[in-house]
């Protein structure tokens, strides 16, 4: 089973996410495992 989830919560996030999609004006601009989601910078792509 697949469960894909929008969230805002960038912990919530990195706590249960297997793998990780991080897009920008519809375009993917970062993937990987969620526990490398930290050493990936995603904090750094995601924040306004």
């Amino acid at each position: 089973m697949t469960v894909l989830l929008v969230e805002q919560y960038y912990e919530f996030a990195r706590h249960i996410a297997d793998h990780y999609v991080v897009m920008s004006r519809g375009e993917v601009v970062a993937r990987g495992a969620g526990a490398s989601m930290e050493q990936d910078g995603v904090r750094e792509l995601i924040a306004v």
